[in-house]
Formats: structure tokens, C-alpha cells, sequence
């Protein structure tokens, strides 16, 4: 009989508690441990609490271990799960910028160990439908994409505001777009522009940003943690359109037949994908069976990916024109 997959959690915070909500909605999985260095206790349930982070890379009755801390801090818990050879499923973004990206691909290839960004979106029932469609042509080439995602977040949300803390809205919800477009799309941008507003700290409150692909294909997308926006993904293709309200959770997806001539009365298709739970457990099954095959990379989420979305991100704060 195959023993429960056993998880150890590194963070204490809101993230790691839905990720551990989510593990319900699987069979044959247990929290071992949860590490927080805050020092106040978690509400995640598990069988261990620890206080220092190196203690649960050292549990030799954990299997992996998923990262929910802040993104500053991604890195350096990556290299001690990655040290102690335990395979590690970490938050979004997995890093700050791509040259740590690149540091970690070479540690896990050397210790041989499984390392995932827990982009939860890629593993949702109706990206799978979506993406599945897309590879197959049946819903056309993409010829464009309109990302919106924004809320206006409350002063009491440091973190959000703060340089030292990872703030900001690309980082924090923008990665969701960029992320989403380059896996649908399967290819690098040949052209980025961006504009972003800041605050006293130089965080950026909302960021613009249009992306050149090839074959005339563009994508533009909005992020803010300033202002309230649609929050939804338009995709249009050669053979019609697609609307995903809430995209980076969504059980929506709405297709409207192409139309000519600016044609207002087109036929919209509606189709209604459920999530279990919270949705957390599609990723980590996804995660557990990766471990379970003894191999380094997911196919869904592979480590150079996150490397390339990780140069977009890099390349968007980088060139911004400040408004």
C-alpha cells in the first residue's frame, strides 16, 4: 500500500493556508510539518510546527515542500529545500529576477531535484480544455489577447506598497498574465513596451505593458493594486473570440462566433468548467505525480518556463516609462 504523500510547508501566511485547504480535496496526502519564522503559530493543521526553515528541509518523513512566503524570500528558501535535495513546488513569482531563476535551474540539476512555480492557473479544468483547443488549432491561431486585473488594495496591506517586501502590481498579479499569454502562445514576445506609475518607494501601482509576437500577433495587458479594472482575459483568434471573467480562477469561458463588419449580434457559446474546492489541489496533484515518476520537470509548468517568463517581468520593469 503506498504511503500518504507527506507535504512540509515553508510559511505560515494566508498563501500557504490555501494551498494546505486545497491538499483536502486529495486522497492520500498528509501536512507534516509547517515552518514559520514569524514565531506565532500557523492555522494550518499539521502533524510538526518548526521555527526555522532548515529544521523542515532536514524531515526525513517529508516528500516535498511548497513555498508560500513572500517572493523576496523565494529564492534563498529554494536553495535550502534544494540543498537538502527535497523536491519544491514555490509560490509566484519564484524569484525577484531571472539571473536567480538561472542560479536555481543549475542547483536543481546538480542535486537532481524537482523545482515548480505553483502557477496555479495552468492546471485549472478549463485552461486544460483551453489550452488542449488552442494546440490543436480547433479554436483558431491567436491573433490577440486583453489581460485586465486590478483592485484597489487597502493602505493596511504593507506589503503591497513596500520595495523590500516584493511589492507592487506586476509581481504580485501581473505574473498571472504574463505567465498565462506565454503558455497559450508558446513563444517568446520580439518586442515589449511598458509604462508603469509608482508610488514614493518606486513600487509600481498600476503597470502597462504590450507584447509583440509574431505573425502580427499582440497582447496588452493592465495590472493595478491602485484601481479597480475588469479583471477578465479577451482572447480573439481567426475563428472567433473568447472572454474569461476572473481568468486567473475561472469557470467561465464565453465564445462568440467571429463576425464581420463590426457585427454586434453575433451567437455566444457558454461553457462551465467546476473547480473542487478552492483549486489549489489541481497544481499540487499535478506536482505529487511529477515527484512520483522520479522526474525533474513538469510538463505543464517546466522550470525553463518560469526562466523565460521570469526575463519578460525583468525586461518590463526595466524599459518602463514612468507616468
Amino acid at each position: 500500500m503506498k504511503k500518504p504523500f507527506t507535504w512540509g510547508i515553508i510559511g505560515g501566511g494566508f498563501i500557504s493556508h490555501q494551498f494546505a485547504e486545497g491538499l483536502k480535496n486529495l486522497s492520500d496526502v498528509r501536512i507534516g510539518a509547517v515552518a514559520s519564522a514569524s514565531h506565532t503559530g500557523s492555522p494550518i493543521s499539521a502533524e510538526r510546527y518548526y521555527n526555522d526553515y532548515e529544521q523542515l528541509a532536514e524531515d526525513e518523513e517529508i516528500d516535498a515542500i511548497y513555498i508560500g512566503t513572500i517572493h523576496p524570500r523565494h529564492f534563498e528558501n529554494i536553495c535550502l529545500c534544494l540543498q537538502k535535495k527535497k523536491p519544491v513546488l514555490c509560490e509566484k513569482p519564484i524569484v525577484m529576477h531571472a539571473s536567480q531563476m538561472e542560479c536555481l535551474l543549475e542547483l536543481s540539476e546538480k542535486s537532481g531535484t524537482l523545482l515548480m512555480e505553483a502557477m496555479w492557473s495552468r492546471f485549472l479544468p478549463l485552461y486544460v480544455y483551453l489550452k488542449e483547443k488552442i494546440k490543436k488549432g480547433e479554436f483558431g491561431k491567436i491573433e490577440h489577447m486583453k489581460i485586465s486585473f486590478g483592485e484597489k488594495a487597502e493602505p493596511s496591506k504593507k506589503r503591497l506598497f513596500s520595495a523590500d517586501l516584493g511589492g507592487g502590481a506586476l509581481m504580485d498579479i501581473g505574473v498571472y498574465g504574463i505567465n498565462l499569454a506565454k503558455w497559450l502562445l508558446e513563444e517568446d514576445p520580439k518586442k515589449i513596451q511598458s509604462w508603469v506609475r509608482v508610488n514614493e518607494e518606486g513600487v509600481d501601482l498600476t503597470t502597462f505593458c504590450s507584447m509583440h509576437f509574431s505573425d502580427l500577433c499582440d497582447v496588452e495587458m493592465t495590472v493595478s493594486i491602485e484601481k479597480k479594472l475588469e479583471n477578465s482575459m479577451w482572447i480573439m483568434t481567426d475563428k472567433g473570440e473568447y472572454y474569461i471573467p476572473y481568468f486567473w480562477r475561472p469557470d467561465t469561458l464565453f465564445r462568440f462566433s467571429p463576425g464581420q463588419n463590426f457585427d454586434m449580434n453575433r451567437p455566444c457559446q457558454k461553457n462551465v468548467f467546476e473547480i473542487k474546492g478552492n483549486g489549489y489541489q489541481y497544481e499540487a496533484a499535478a506536482f505529487q505525480e511529477t515527484v512520483y515518476k522520479g522526474e525533474l520537470d513538469n510538463s505543464t509548468m517546466p522550470r525553463k518556463e518560469s526562466l523565460k517568463v521570469m526575463k519578460i517581468l525583468d525586461e518590463i520593469r526595466e524599459n518602463a516609462i514612468h507616468l
